[in-house]
């Protein structure tokens, strides 16, 4: 399993949120995390519908 911490930040630079996750497999790649936290926001209702195409998401190193 793989575990990395992710920011989702709104189109001001804002952290909107901070998840980890955990993946099964070992050799995933940041864009995989990234793409699951965006997807945990955008279902959490963090922000409105209409600024999801503004999220975006980066690992924290």
């Amino acid at each position: 399993m793989a575990r990395q911490l992710v920011e989702v930040i709104d189109r001001s630079g804002h952290v909107v949120h901070s998840y980890t996750i955990t993946l099964e497999h070992g050799d995933c790649v940041e864009a995989e995390f990234e793409e699951v936290a965006l997807v945990f926001a955008e279902n959490h209702g963090l922000v409105p519908k209409s600024e999801h195409v503004h999220l975006r998401a980066r690992c924290v190193k």
